[in-house]
């Protein structure tokens, strides 16, 4: 399947690093650099303690075991390995070995590490989760239940309507995620779950159904 989903990485890098200032005086104001225990420590479960001398591969590894430990509501097994495997392969381009050892803890230097491998590396990588599960959703939704002939079409079709709305608003969303949960590596985990989500696959793969027995008639 083409993958053709391209976020406005220019934007999104300045919404973020802007809004660094925002969320570390709500999350950080009377914080050391010592970890808390906090929502974090639930959405991103514990494998072992990490030294700064760690290899590329072996941070890489981590941050793909951790990623497939942390469970998801909104993408399934396949979409999550997707994703993780693309993240865990651009991470060692992104940070250091010593911010890797804050990137799962709830501090200042936490933070900066999250924000570094959302920006530069997450943002490359689900545009494929992206596409992989609104063309899945798509297929069962109660609106095609009757349709026999034409639904990949469809489906296609959804999924890129729905590509030119997330290429605008993709970095808001992000941020939305980061706001619900600043411990998050997965920012657009919660959109996903919305029911605006679902409300608005809704509504294009109607006017795709619409589409097409238009021109099969015409």
């Amino acid at each position: 399947m083409k993958h053709t989903l391209h976020t406005p990485h220019i934007l999104l890098f300045i919404m973020l690093f802007v809004s660094m200032s925002v969320l570390s005086g709500a999350t950080y104001a009377q914080q050391s650099d010592n970890k808390v225990q906090s929502l974090g420590d639930i959405l991103n479960p514990k494998i072992g303690d990490y030294k700064e001398n760690l290899s590329v591969d072996e941070r890489g590894n981590i941050y793909f075991s951790k990623c497939m430990a942390t469970e998801s509501l909104a993408f399934d097994v396949e979409e999550k390995e997707l994703l993780c495997a693309c993240t865990s392969a651009k991470l060692g381009d992104i940070i250091t070995g010593p911010e890797f050892v804050s990137l799962y803890k709830d501090t200042k230097k936490g933070e900066t590490a999250r924000l570094k491998v959302i920006t530069y590396a997450y943002t490359k990588c689900i545009d494929y989760a992206i596409r992989e599960k609104i063309y899945k959703d798509c297929r069962v939704l109660p609106v095609l239940k009757s349709i026999k002939y034409g639904k990949k079409n469809i489906c296609e079709c959804t999924a890129n309507h729905y590509e030119r709305l997330l290429t605008n608003g993709a970095a808001h969303l992000i941020m939305e995620g980061i706001k619900y949960a600043p411990m998050t590596l997965n920012p657009m985990e919660r959109y996903f779950t919305t029911n605006a989500y679902y409300n608005t696959l809704s509504k294009y793969a109607k006017a795709c159904r619409s589409q097409m027995l238009y021109d099969r008639h015409n």
